[in-house]
């Protein structure tokens, strides 16, 4: 039996990077695969044999999950950070919260290669660099880390990612949180960094201009932020906004075509949750509490700890919030209980060909009901929402 996670495969490793984090020799590094996501490699010459690696991974045990407590569909009272937000702003108020009380805040961010990476803020004015949906597996680079640091310093900690990033650092820690507050995203499931890196190289060939942002979810053309046009921005200046369901990366990701193997079973997907706080969007909130102000999206928030309802509490007062059930909001996002489906013959087997060949063979089939519904005026679809 292996005493290293040397030889683990995308099938049974979700990639959350506590391995090569807890690794006393620092023998272990995260490298591709042939689908462009990243596995651990061990250095079997540094390598002491000490097992760490594997006591720590999270796919080798049970979750710990919490029971739901409550459940609530929430927007931002304040206008610009709802905006700002991809559905109800509810992550930006809650890390705002937790900076304002001295702690540190853990999330996604874009770094200057549009690599996904998790970072840490201590300051407002970097809260939007971790804010909005990056639809692409992040790095949790040194974080698990930093987090321990940080909760040895006694302070405030609160991180955001995948629940089997949540997991990971759970594992990690090994029961030492201290004031640890974990925020889980709903996940559809995570695609191919090694992709969205050619998709970004291929785009900005066509366009003669590299591409130096990406919002997947925006309220620029669509008020609720769904969906259906997403931006890229260029070196230029100029932005481009494509339909999202006939992109090839974009597409791709919604039909579950490009996701990591781990996501087809994972062991997340129960109505126990593994983190304090779910946050993600309530779709069909316009059916469950008609009278919602969800113009601009809303947020479905689930709480599973008393952590998690202590910080929570703590920002209500800045919230429009209606109370909901769990229920109610997986009635409309089955993502949250159910793992993706793709057959092994749309499942995108290798990244190692050719941009024209690659993104022909990721580019969805054209759909006229799509297509049409995309061009419905908004306040027409809202409308027909909340009488449907």
């Amino acid at each position: 039996m292996s005493n290293s996670v040397n030889n683990v495969t995308e099938e049974n490793c979700c990639g959350c990077g506590a391995c090569y984090q807890i690794c006393p020799k620092k023998s272990i590094c995260m490298k591709e695969n042939e689908r462009g996501f990243l596995l651990p490699k061990v250095n079997e010459t540094s390598c002491i044999k000490c097992g760490m690696c594997l006591k720590v991974c999270p796919e080798n045990s049970k979750p710990q999950l919490h029971k739901v407590k409550k459940s609530y569909a929430a927007i931002v009272q304040n206008r610009e950070l709802l905006m700002n937000s991809t559905s109800g702003g509810i992550f930006g108020a809650l890390a705002a919260e937790v900076i304002f009380q001295g702690g540190s805040v853990y999330g996604c961010a874009w770094d200057e290669n549009l690599h996904a990476r998790h970072m840490k803020i201590e300051c407002l004015n970097q809260l939007n660099q971790i804010q909005k949906s990056k639809y692409v597996q992040s790095d949790t680079n040194t974080t698990f880390i930093d987090v321990r640091n940080d909760i040895h310093q006694g302070r405030k900690v609160l991180y955001c990612g995948t629940a089997c990033q949540i997991a990971g650092l759970r594992k990690f820690l090994n029961g030492n949180e201290g004031q640890l507050i974990t925020i889980e995203v709903a996940c559809h499931g995570v695609p191919s960094p090694g992709l969205f890196q050619r998709y970004i190289k291929w785009r900005s060939k066509i366009e003669k201009s590299q591409v130096v942002d990406v919002q997947f979810r925006n309220k620029e053309k669509h008020k609720k932020g769904e969906h259906y046009k997403f931006c890229l921005k260029y070196a230029d200046g100029k932005k481009r906004y494509y339909l999202s369901n006939e992109d090839p990366y974009y597409g791709a990701f919604l039909e579950g075509r490009t996701l990591r193997k781990t996501c087809y079973h994972c062991k997340y997907k129960q109505s126990e949750r593994v983190s304090d706080i779910l946050l993600g969007d309530y779709w069909g909130v316009e059916k469950e509490h008609p009278k919602f102000p969800a113009q601009y999206g809303a947020s479905a928030i689930v709480i599973s700890s008393d952590k998690g309802k202590q910080l929570f509490e703590s920002i209500k007062s800045q919230l429009i919030v209606e109370d909901s059930t769990f229920e109610k909001i997986i009635k409309h996002n089955k993502s949250i209980i159910s793992c993706a489906v793709c057959s092994k013959e749309k499942c995108l087997k290798t990244i190692d060909i050719n941009d024209d060949e690659l993104f022909k063979l990721l580019k969805p089939n054209f759909d006229i009901k799509k297509r049409i519904k995309s061009m419905v005026p908004e306040k027409v679809k809202y409308l027909l929402k909340r009488l449907g």
